[in-house]
């Protein structure tokens, strides 16, 4: 039996997500990314408690998010305009969602996401990743991605993750 092809269109932290949580046993999935390097770029994100909660227990991440650079957030402190301490708002998400609330600089959450995406130690085929691969159209009836290029991509799921 031909395996489930699955393209994704962005191989940032949507994409690489999209290929985890795709990924199984009969499946081949190629991850297009325009830029050559395949790095994200940005400051602080959040990973809220449902999510994590979904990442360690559904798809096994708990390794891959404690090698990234990350942090509890425990909570809040307001200020006043003089400096002084007036509120603390603290985050029991644990005790009250089963998860932290994680953060992590993003190009560490989207190097732990590829890191898994591509791992030959999950259930199915790694993701293969091709960098360079800047899509310049998509039929979405026949399957098909087009390449800057002039090449085409054929598959039986297409998913957009090409950020905003």
């Amino acid at each position: 039996m031909a395996p489930f092809r699955i393209v994704i269109v962005g191989g940032g932290i949507a994409g690489f997500t999209a290929a985890i949580a795709l990924r199984g046993i009969n499946r081949q999935i190629i991850v297009l990314e325009q830029s050559a390097l395949n790095k994200e770029i940005g400051a602080l994100i959040s990973l809220q408690p449902n999510a994590v909660r979904i990442a360690e227990s559904q798809w096994n991440l708990r390794r891959d998010f404690l090698d990234a650079q990350q942090m509890i957030d425990e909570g809040f402190r307001v200020y006043n305009t003089d400096g002084d301490l007036v509120n603390t708002i603290p985050l029991k998400t644990q005790e009250k969602y089963g998860a932290e609330r994680l953060l992590f600089h993003r190009r560490d959450l989207h190097e732990a996401l590829k890191n898994a995406a591509v791992s030959s130690e999950r259930a199915g085929d790694p993701v293969l990743v091709r960098t360079s691969s800047r899509v310049t159209g998509c039929d979405v009836v026949n399957g098909i991605v087009n390449l800057d290029g002039g090449e085409s991509i054929q598959g039986d799921l297409i998913v957009g993750a090409d950020g905003m």
